[in-house]
């Protein structure tokens, strides 16, 4: 065989289906996202393997994780597959509740965890290119940003340790009111038992996550880590679930989803794609 020929076959050999050349990450590592409202991640979302005999149930029940903190595993029927949520179930007269806020030193939500020693850590709400907030927040008494006006809702610990959440179209926040730490977002997704408070369809399927009260008074911490659900969907599961959901907001979902158990009985680690400036923290009382 000639030189020329052999040199041509070589070529295309090398050019074949078996080689693949480098695809870049997505997401540069550190890189901070900036979430002002809901938006896609613009990531594809993660390929959803067929169940098996020996995957997780459909439904675990509520687990013991520390004293004052429950997780449960679910998996939800949406948008035509059977879709992973993740809920912690907190009760405020055993944990404390804490605004964790650092646009300068944003960090991964396993640090911020790690590093107050807490129980239970959810993302946050909304951040700008600089990681600040665009929305209010409280942490430590001292308010940060301005107040959505006529949308969104507020969950707010008071300086007793008392919690509530409520939509600020339907009661707007007062600044004298006595607020320990706090946190807005948007939208409102459940205005009372059982009535789901954002009824507009996008078709946007994303990663989400939720803060919520029950009808005991506990807080639930809520992620759905794979592009299952849209907003309107999640308000309606939300209202419509055993979680006796009284009042439940939005949180920054897409690549900010993040919630993490720090428990050696049920541990539970959804990581956000990126470092978050802003997260909510359970801490041990």
């Amino acid at each position: 065989m000639c030189l020329p020929l052999v040199a041509l076959l070589l070529v295309l050999a090398g050019c074949g289906p078996g080689r693949a050349a480098a695809v870049p990450s997505a997401v540069p590592t550190g890189a901070l996202l900036p979430t002002l409202m809901p938006t896609p991640t613009g990531l594809p979302p993660p390929t959803q393997a067929p169940l098996s005999p020996l995957a997780p149930p459909a439904d675990t029940g509520w687990l013991a994780a520390a004293p004052g903190v429950e997780l449960r595993e679910l998996r939800v029927a949406v948008g035509g597959q059977a879709a992973p949520v993740s809920v912690v179930r907190l009760d405020p007269a055993q944990v404390r509740l804490s605004v964790g806020y650092a646009p300068d030193a944003p960090r991964a939500l396993s640090a911020w965890a790690g590093g107050a020693g807490a129980v239970a850590a959810i993302n946050g709400g909304f951040f700008d290119v600089d990681g600040r907030t665009v929305a209010l927040l409280v942490q430590a008494g001292q308010p940060v940003g301005e107040s959505y006006t006529g949308q969104g809702a507020m969950f707010a610990v008071t300086p007793e340790g008392g919690v509530w959440l409520r939509g600020l179209a339907d009661a707007p926040y007062d600044p004298a009111e006595p607020v320990a730490e706090a946190l807005q977002g948007w939208p409102l997704l459940v205005r009372g038992p059982g009535e789901a408070a954002y009824s507009f369809e996008d078709g946007e399927r994303d990663r989400r996550s939720a803060l919520a009260l029950d009808g005991a008074g506990r807080v639930l911490l809520i992620a759905a880590p794979t592009a299952a659900f849209t907003l309107r969907e999640l308000a309606e599961w939300l209202a419509s679930s055993d979680l006796a959901v009284v009042a439940a907001v939005n949180l920054d979902g897409g690549s900010s989803t993040g919630l993490i158990v720090q428990s050696d009985s049920a541990p539970a680690r959804i990581d956000p794609f990126a470092p978050l400036p802003i997260v909510l923290l359970a801490l041990p009382r």
